[in-house]
């Protein structure tokens, strides 16, 4: 310390004064001259002083004019922090008024397309953190990248460490100043963004998405999300990026939609948020394998005691997954309300997905290998969202045929367009799909005369409620000879199917229950008690057999009041069980799931809260957590 003091006192007698926080920290405080980009970039970047391991960089109150981005020197991680006193408490939600003292307007060229602060810190780093500013948009979308965007490297022991607080934003930059609506992008980082304030008012798009989440490299193997779809959950685990106590108007928590290596399989939290006026999306979600290319899809999340109060037109759901794994509980909202959590599953009608429809025809998926019948298209009619399809040769068909048996749908094919979609039932000479895209933006559909054929894919790649498996490498998303898709499995060297797990889907103790629309799916190959396990009623347990009796869904209460017996899959959260929550208000609260006839096991406890970043500690080791106890229940 005492080599470092030696360069950093003349350093502040000759450049920059030396602010009261300097004497308070353990690293170098290292105070720019003012918030303008050249003045920080001198303390960042030199000629005043190259940012180390741990620095601080302390921005001035003022109003900012940056025309480019600022790149934090590689592998590194430093505080860059603008003047105020953040929030930190539980019991506060949003970013403190004093944070917007320093307030940068950014006004990007297109040739610029630079993040404003970007960071590449490395596990073993110091916690990178950006906190404190106020962010305003300026210029024309696609002028910049995004206002942050730190893609970190991760190892077998981990991940490096952020923290994003006390940021506000305004929703008014949706479909203006950058680039995918997203205010961040964070990939192959653990920690947390807490007390930001995201959105003011309506903006022309669905409004700022504020992170977008990745962990396309999770423990230091391979990319584009496809070992942490391979590895375990982490749910209640420091192995996730959180949010938590922010305030969100007009603006949502999360997406999961970046195209590259570095991306896929992001894992979030969203917990103690508010989130005001946030329509026609999720407060909190992701893309799934679908429409990104080869880059896989979230891989799973949480979203817990956070208050939605929903616009006058409603909201479509709290947790929305098109791939992975979710928990919902304890979450309140106003207003209307579709379902607290939405299972939608793209893939079987999706004709830009690298992996191919599931439709029986990718390689990818698990299928059952059996051509039910080939023909070709007599005609097409589409009504109510759904497609009915006519073979003119009277192929007699028992009607019902095709329909839909334990969430194992069959699937139309159209050899000639080269898409699918599942279908519901038939008739003699017609099918009917399940749901198709007609209202959501397909590109292809059924026409007379095309080839067809009736297959089944009884579990798609990535679907929710599906995980683990086998990992994939490999692939830009190009085609190779034989048609297939260029990744491949390191088992074999071939596309093939994942053989993932079955991995349900709870929700429990949301209110109010007036409205309680629980889990809603929607593909065919999604059931409940099979794939999620949804509240039964929306009351608590006034004795081990009411209003859940351990049969089917999910319940809660206290321990005591938990069922003696129950079926395969079913959960209880058990109010009285825990002490994750500090907090002292919020409550606690474990999570049992039946294993096996009768036998209640321990299956989550929710992280730590606040989490160990806010209260200025650790995640202590980062290290691969024990994940949650093993449901046994084999793939249908």
């Amino acid at each position: 310390m005492s080599k470092t003091l030696n360069w950093f006192l003349p350093l502040c007698l000759l450049i920059v004064f030396c602010g009261p926080t300097a004497h308070a920290q353990s690293s170098p405080v290292i105070n720019a001259s003012t918030c303008q980009l050249s003045d920080v970039k001198a303390v960042i970047n030199g000629p005043l002083h190259n940012a180390a391991n741990g620095d601080t960089i302390q921005l001035p109150p003022g109003l900012c004019t940056w025309a480019s981005g600022i790149a934090v020197p590689n592998k590194i991680g430093i505080t860059i922090i603008g003047s105020g006193n953040p929030n930190s408490s539980p019991s506060a939600t949003g970013a403190s008024s004093s944070c917007s003292a320093t307030e940068i307007t950014y006004t990007a060229t297109p040739a610029a397309n630079a993040a404003m602060i970007s960071a590449t810190p490395v596990f073993g780093a110091a916690t990178m953190r950006i906190s404190c500013i106020k962010f305003v948009p300026s210029g024309a979308k696609g002028n910049s990248s995004n206002p942050i965007q730190v893609i970190g490297t991760c190892t077998a022991s981990g991940c490096p460490n952020l923290r994003i607080d006390n940021i506000t934003g305004p929703s008014s930059w949706a479909g203006i100043g950058i680039s995918d609506d997203s205010f961040a992008v964070v990939s192959n980082m653990f920690g947390v963004a807490d007390h930001n304030t995201i959105g003011d008012v309506q903006s022309s798009s669905n409004g700022v998405d504020f992170i977008n989440i990745a962990h396309g490299n999770w423990a230091g193997v391979g990319s584009w999300g496809d070992n942490s779809w391979a590895s375990p959950d982490t749910f209640g685990t420091n192995q996730a990026f959180y949010l938590e106590n922010n305030t969100f108007n007009y603006a949502f928590g999360t997406d999961a939609d970046r195209y590259g290596s570095s991306y896929g399989g992001g894992r979030f939290v969203c917990r103690f948020n508010t989130f005001n006026q946030v329509g026609g999306v999720s407060d909190c979600g992701g893309h799934g394998t679908d429409t990104i290319g080869r880059t896989r899809g979230v891989r799973q999340g949480e979203f817990y005691h956070n208050i939605s109060n929903c616009p006058a037109n409603g909201c479509p759901s709290l947790l929305g997954l098109r791939s992975g794994v979710g928990i919902s509980f304890g979450n309140t909202y106003t207003g209307f309300l579709g379902n607290y959590m939405t299972l939608s599953l793209q893939r079987p009608w999706r004709v830009n997905s690298v992996f191919g429809a599931c439709d029986g025809s990718s390689p990818w998926d698990t299928n059952d290998g059996v051509t039910y019948y080939s023909g070709t298209i007599g005609s097409v009619a589409s009504a109510n969202g759904q497609y009915t399809v006519t073979d003119s040769s009277s192929p007699g068909w028992k009607a019902g045929e095709w329909a839909i048996i334990n969430g194992d749908p069959f699937s139309f094919h159209d050899v000639t367009a080269g898409f699918g979609f599942q279908l519901s039932t038939n008739t003699a000479n017609s099918i009917t799909s399940y749901a198709s895209c007609l209202n959501s933006g397909c590109s292809n559909a059924p026409a007379a005369n095309d080839s067809y054929q009736v297959l089944r894919a009884k579990v798609c790649l990535d679907q929710p409620a599906r995980s683990g498996g086998l990992l994939v490498e490999g692939g830009d998303g190009g085609q190779v000879t034989d048609g297939h898709v260029s990744p491949i499995l390191v088992s074999t060297g071939n596309p093939g199917s994942v053989l993932q797990n079955l991995d349900p889907n709870y929700e429990f103790a949301d209110v109010p229950a007036a409205a309680h629309g629980g889990i809603a799916p929607l593909a065919a190959s999604q059931i409940p008690n099979r794939d999620f396990y949804t509240e039964v009623s929306g009351a608590a347990q006034t004795s081990p057999t009411s209003p859940f009796n351990g049969t089917t869904g999910t319940g809660f209460g206290t321990f005591a009041n938990r069922p003696t017996t129950c079926t395969n899959g079913v959960g209880y959260w058990a109010t009285d069980q825990g002490s994750w929550n500090t907090s002292g208000s919020g409550g606690q609260g474990q999570l049992f799931v039946c294993t096996a006839p009768n036998t209640w096991s321990l299956y989550y406890t929710p992280y730590a809260y606040p989490h160990p970043l806010v209260a200025g500690g650790t995640t202590g080791t980062d290290g691969p957590p024990d994940p949650p106890t093993a449901i046994k229940i084999a793939v249908q």
